[in-house]
């Protein structure tokens, strides 16, 4: 009777823990879904201006979000928003983190394809490596439910292990359950528990940036003083990797091994 208490209250607790989250997701996502509206609103009324800056507002408040929880869908809005405010390369990069989160989402991939035609010179895309092209496998279930996953199953393992101390030895039937209990929980909170310690280790490892600036040309060197690397300048969306960085430089390569150094300022790393 004791255990099946403790369960109970383990339980109890992990569901009101869940709802809090959920409903504090819900309030953060309002604020940031309001000045899109409002940014919508401006736009149908002819306040051009008005409305690049709300959506700039409203994909500052996605980003956010998404930084303080990962979630495909709060940056899939805010590369929508950036798209609208007119920064190509911040909305392509936007995209590609969301589309790095939930790669079988086709409205990412098409919205990404949209906003990559719009750019004047077309790039290659760069594509992830190591750890960093493999972790898409196990994305197609959300960070935040893996979370709960590992969390619950954490819970049941130990209620298991609490139990079979508790109960008798002569009891061979519940403690037969309560070992399965155990293996399964400990099964799921292993499994969900690489899986996010892996998208940690996946994004540190991500070396694809996007460039932000409007033209930049890239030197053969990091400073103004260097020839350049490459005959015309790179337009902002142009997908890259990060190589290595200085103070203020940063030395990146693009699809067909030119490398070339460009200001820090003029690009976005992915994560």
């Amino acid at each position: 009777m004791n255990t099946r208490n403790f369960f109970s209250r383990v339980c109890i607790v992990a569901c009101v823990s869940m709802a809090t989250s959920a409903t504090l997701a819900r309030e953060e996502a309002t604020h940031a879904q309001t000045l899109f509206e409002e940014a919508m609103r401006a736009s149908q009324q002819g306040s051009q201006q008005d409305a690049k800056s709300l959506f700039a507002k409203s994909a500052d408040a996605f980003e956010s979000e998404a930084r303080t929880e990962a979630s495909a869908g709060r940056w899939y809005n805010a590369g929508n928003a950036r798209l609208q405010a007119g920064e190509t390369g911040r909305a392509i990069a936007a995209y590609l983190r969301a589309q790095a989160l939930a790669p079988a989402d086709t409205s990412i991939a098409a919205n990404l394809d949209e906003a990559r035609r719009t750019r004047e010179v077309m790039t290659a895309p760069m594509e992830p490596r190591g750890i960093a092209r493999v972790a898409p496998h196990w994305r197609f279930v959300d960070e935040s439910i893996r979370a709960y996953v590992a969390i619950v199953g954490w819970a049941v393992l130990w209620c298991g292990v609490c139990a079979l101390l508790m109960l008798d030895a002569a009891r061979e039937r519940a403690r037969g359950m309560w070992k399965v209990a155990v293996t399964v929980g400990g099964v799921l909170a292993c499994v969900a528990g690489l899986t996010i310690v892996g998208d940690r280790v996946a994004r540190s490892a991500d070396s694809r940036a996007v460039i932000t600036a409007g033209e930049v040309l890239p030197r053969k060197g990091n400073g103004e003083s260097f020839a350049a690397a490459t005959e015309e300048p790179l337009r902002a969306g142009a997908d890259c990797a990060v190589i290595a960085t200085r103070p203020d430089w940063t030395e990146i390569s693009l699809a067909g091994e030119i490398r070339g150094w460009v200001p820090s300022s003029s690009l976005e790393r992915l994560w």
